[in-house]
């Protein structure tokens, strides 16, 4: 989000800790393959992306650009 985004130091810490409290607050109910749901982590970040992008299948990497990191 930092290099790739170009996105302030301080919305980068509230976009990651507005993603953390979507992710980890819903616990599966029988743990077996892990604790939280992929699909809920999966929704927060295409949503975070759209907040940024406008679009939210938008690439996270450019693997092609390593000018920036």
């Amino acid at each position: 989000m930092l290099g790739r985004r170009r996105i302030g130091v301080d919305t980068a810490i509230d976009s990651y800790n507005s993603l953390a409290q979507q992710v980890f607050s819903d616990q599966k109910r029988w743990p077996g393959d892990g604790r939280f749901k992929a699909t809920t982590l999966e929704e927060a970040i295409k949503s975070l992306v759209q907040d940024v992008t406008r679009d939210p299948a938008e690439p996270l990497l450019e693997v092609d650009n390593t000018s920036v990191c």
